[in-house]
């Protein structure tokens, strides 16, 4: 009966040690949510946004910037060429110097 219980309570901790794993698995998932998923940056993430790459939904997840903000920089892209200065981003209309500081910490280091 003793040689029965050391296999159970291997089989036990090895089941332990996977929900553990896979746990932590879905926290760090979790916390590394990407914007399209619905995702706010409230603190720095590890990468930054190029805003003459990032599409609506990755500039929508910057601070300040909603959907239609987002959709006007595509657009304003689109048509007049790249952002070749951070402050270039006030000739969309609804970007202003509060804005350009808040994203200034999520954004790809573009001049000045």
């Amino acid at each position: 009966m003793n040689q029965l219980q050391a296999p159970a309570q291997g089989v036990a901790l090895l089941s332990l040690c996977v929900v553990a794993a896979l746990t932590v698995s879905r926290i760090s998932q979790a916390q590394m949510r990407t914007p399209m998923q619905g995702y706010r940056y409230t603190t720095l993430p590890a990468w930054r946004v190029d805003l003459n790459q990032a599409g609506v939904d990755e500039l929508a997840a910057l601070p300040g910037v909603g959907p239609s903000l987002a959709a006007a920089i595509v657009a304003d892209r689109q048509v007049n060429g790249a952002f070749k200065t951070l402050t270039q981003l006030d000739r969309v209309r609804g970007v202003g110097p509060a804005i350009l500081q808040q994203i200034k910490p999520f954004v790809l280091q573009l001049p000045e």
